[in-house]
């Protein structure tokens, strides 16, 4: 019996140690995984959790991810990387794009979204973080594009269980959301990440044709998980009535399929009948996809029209976080002058993004950023799509080769996905969302893991390589770290609000009091500035309430925060004060009633009795978008007013 079980116990542990050595690669990876499950994460303890619960996992992601490169990186004696350290043109092009926006919206702009600031620090870093891990990890080139489409998978999954009532949304206003706040977001994930999946699907098909082999059981995993994320996101798309996530997706497959093998023959023998068929589909999808949503198509292209003007009287930017403000100025500054129509009086809104990213880019960061920007993802676009080419980049480098030719092919799934991503970044706001910044990143790691430089330089031994990564490791894990120990008072802040309520029961005092200890913390925050300064409006402290409205304002372009502010000028009996506010925020947004009952109010309290009647008569006959209750009611009032 002790023979047998010492034989037992032998087997058991020669297979355990056969299973930690297969396992061992994926387990090195956990922390990338980590890093691209913060699309996964919703949290019920934080406010606006959807949001916020993304961003505190992203920063615990970075932390472990950090620590596990410095492990690897100390510890891994035989060097594996196929580079000697030396950066691409893209890796420069990245960290002067970084330094140059956080400079420029930071020092000139003075831009106070210390939050933004940190995530593009971050988001810089994991690039260098993704890019380690393609190169230094044989097993991160499959696994990571496998989890990638997982991620996919599980979302479209997700998806389909809220459609059909399984599964709570995570927006009472839309049944479709996934782990997103709205399934404009939701859709456009699914998009970017279909073309990958369809790569892989088309790339392992051959699997099918031949029977089982156990030494292809990681290629069989990765086509039916393709499979599986084609299909449910197909069957989910639809359901997102997302015009941007569907021209994305159709992009980002098109891509695939002309790049691959079987579509380049495809493409070679039928060249005007497919060129003829996509402008066709294009054109009558375009047509259909204006008319399904007329109104918003409009109120997206008078948004743009408004940016680019935006851009005009600030081609230095105005610092990240600070789009909305300045566009709201624009847009009044518009209205104001006579020149807006009746169409674009309706459809104009408040919008906390422009909608087009690139736009955006050059609102808030400026023209030049944009341009690095631009040049960041032409290059990568070029790198994933275009042949190799050899050419001399400086002395010490002989020239650029590639791994192998099935790695340089897989390539196409990462351009496929970047196209998919700059398209719907042409028509909504991915860059603003956290999961699509990890995305993008990826993608771009991904493409320039893929290409090498051969040192000819004798000079750089391997110790003075070792050296470098390792002062590197330890530098950018510092910054990490420097990160995180300024997110973790955000953290408990946040906790705090969302448990706010229990200082309400202490009433309108203990309430404020809870949020003077949040205002450090929380103050480019929003949705925290308009419910702080209504309470210290509720308070009677006015002059307080309007000075975090007007933090809140360059943030946003909401008419209700110049309707705080006109209230409040109005109780100081500062009446000049309240009606250029109350003004403004008619002209931001011309279709809403609500800032014309103030003014009457404002001019009856001022006993101006002929602009009161003025402003009580366009309260009962401007038309709202979308009639409510409270308009009925202060019509009433004001019919009782002036009989």
């Amino acid at each position: 019996m002790k023979k047998w079980g010492r034989r037992i116990y032998v087997s058991v542990f020669n297979w355990l140690a056969l299973f930690l050595a297969k396992t061992k690669p994926v387990i090195g990876l956990i922390p990338s995984f980590m890093v691209l499950a913060t699309v996964f994460v919703v949290s019920r303890k934080l406010a606006n959790g959807v949001v916020s619960g993304k961003y505190f996992w992203f920063y615990l992601s970075m932390g472990v991810l950090a620590v596990s490169t410095i492990f690897t990186v100390f510890f891994n004696t035989k060097d594996t990387m196929k580079t000697p350290g030396t950066q691409s043109r893209n890796d420069w092009m990245i960290l002067i794009f970084g330094v140059v926006t956080l400079t420029v919206s930071y020092f000139y702009n003075g831009s106070e979204a210390v939050t933004k600031h940190i995530i593009l620090i971050l988001v810089i870093l994991l690039y260098f973080y993704f890019k380690g891990a393609f190169q230094m990890q044989k097993a991160a080139r499959y696994w990571l594009p496998v989890f990638l489409i997982v991620t996919g998978l599980v979302e479209a999954i997700w998806g389909l269980r809220q459609l059909y009532g399984f599964t709570v949304s995570q927006h009472s206003m839309f049944r479709l959301t996934g782990s997103f706040f709205n399934p404009g977001p939701y859709s456009c994930y699914l998009a970017v990440v279909l073309p990958v999946a369809v790569y892989y699907l088309l790339r392992d098909w051959n699997c099918t044709n031949v029977g089982f082999r156990f030494r292809y059981r990681a290629v069989y995993l990765r086509w039916g998980i393709s499979l599986a994320a084609v299909v449910f996101s197909l069957l989910v798309l639809p359901a997102g009535m997302s015009r941007a996530a569907w021209i994305g997706a159709l992009g980002g497959c098109g891509v695939v399929l002309l790049f691959t093998a079987t579509g380049q023959k495809f493409y070679a023998k039928h060249a005007k009948k497919l060129l003829f068929f996509v402008i066709t589909v294009f054109l009558a999808g375009f047509t259909g996809m204006y008319f399904l949503k007329k109104d918003s198509a409009d109120g997206r292209a008078f948004i743009w029209k408004n940016a680019v003007q935006t851009i005009l009287r600030h081609p230095m930017g105005v610092g990240i976080g600070n789009f909305a403000g300045s566009y709201g100025d624009s847009q009044a500054a518009y209205f104001a002058s006579g020149k807006g129509t009746k169409r674009e009086e309706y459809v104009a809104g408040n919008p906390e993004y422009a909608f087009n990213e690139y736009l955006q880019i050059c609102i808030e960061q400026g023209v030049f950023p944009f341009i690095l920007f631009a040049g960041i993802v032409g290059y990568g676009l070029g790198c994933a799509l275009l042949p190799a080419r050899k050419h001399i980049s400086h002395k010490r480098q002989k020239g650029i080769t590639n791994d192998k030719k099935t790695k340089r092919k897989e390539l196409t799934a990462a351009g496929g996905a970047l196209v998919a991503l700059l398209i719907t970044a042409g028509m909504s706001y991915p860059f603003s969302v956290l999961p699509f910044l990890i995305l993008c990143v990826f993608l771009l790691a991904w493409i320039h893991s893929n290409v090498f430089f051969i040192t000819i330089d004798k000079k750089h031994t391997q110790k003075t390589k070792r050296r470098n990564k390792c002062f590197v490791a330890l530098l950018s894990a510092g910054l990490v770290f420097a990160c995180l120990y300024n997110r973790y008072p955000v953290y408990n802040a946040y906790r705090q609000w969302e448990n706010y309520a229990f200082y309400q029961s202490e009433g309108l005092n203990g309430a404020t009091k809870a949020f003077i200890r949040l205002y450090p913390y929380l103050s480019d925050q929003l949705t925290f500035l308009f419910e702080y300064a209504q309470h210290l409006s509720k308070e009677a402290q006015y002059e307080d309430s309007n000075r975090v409205l007007e933090k809140a304002v360059r943030i946003s372009c909401d008419p209700m925060l110049y309707n705080v502010m006109g209230k409040n000028y109005q109780a100081l009996k500062q009446y000049g004060l309240a009606e250029e506010c109350l003004l403004k925020s008619t002209k931001i947004v011309p279709n809403r009633v609500y800032p014309y009952y103030l003014l009457t109010n404002l001019y009856l309290a001022k006993e101006d009795t002929v602009k009161a009647k003025e402003t009580a008569q366009l309260v009962l006959t401007k038309e709202p978008k979308v009639q409510s209750t409270a308009i009925r009611e202060m019509r009433n009032e004001i019919n009782k007013l002036f009989p």
